[in-house]
């Protein structure tokens, strides 16, 4: 599938269905529609334990620019491994698992082009979208970063670094249930 096709619906989490059979996921990318790669991906479990965390080597995309505001060392790119080296991790990772993201549609799309681009199939059992649980949890119209929703609840925000969102969703979503 490509990142311009539109995929279904990824319906909010419902809180129940954060159990032993979902896991958190987050990915940081460069690029944009068909060239979208990602850098960065962590999953975590439902108790915010990171059980796989990689950059990823970029193929198609240079890095963004160094600037004071840059999320990433760039030289740490140099020792990175590609998608088709920890593809395998990965898919034996979500294999039957549910996958929650804060920004679920966001990260599938992601993760869609790079499994489609390189052949690979995916066996999760599906996505959940953890901000649209947020949005009708406090009733919000518009949609909140993943940094103001953790700030609603008084929690520490994401940092836009895949392990630490992965986190900071985690954190928001015991939240939720208490």
């Amino acid at each position: 599938m490509q990142f311009n096709v539109k995929q279904s619906y990824t319906p909010a989490l419902e809180l129940y269905e954060l159990n032993e059979r979902a896991l958190i996921i987050d990915t940081e990318t460069v690029g944009t529609g068909p060239t979208i790669e990602i850098i960065e991906l962590a999953i975590g479990d439902v108790a915010g334990n990171i059980i796989f965390e990689s950059l990823v080597r970029p193929v198609l995309n240079r890095l963004p620019p160094l600037s004071k505001h840059a999320r990433f060392d760039r030289t740490a790119f140099a020792d990175a491994p590609y998608w088709t080296d920890i593809w395998p991790t990965i898919e034996a990772t979500v294999k039957r698992k549910l996958l929650v993201a804060y920004n679920a549609s966001f990260d599938r799309r992601a993760l869609t082009v790079m499994i489609s681009r390189h052949g690979h199939s995916s066996s999760e059992r599906g996505w959940r979208c953890a901000m649209q649980t947020v949005k009708n949890r406090i009733g919000a119209r518009k949609s909140l970063t993943l940094s103001q929703a953790c700030a609603h609840f008084g929690l520490e925000g994401g940092n836009h670094r895949a392990a630490r969102d992965v986190q900071a969703t985690c954190s928001l979503l015991q939240a939720l249930r208490y």
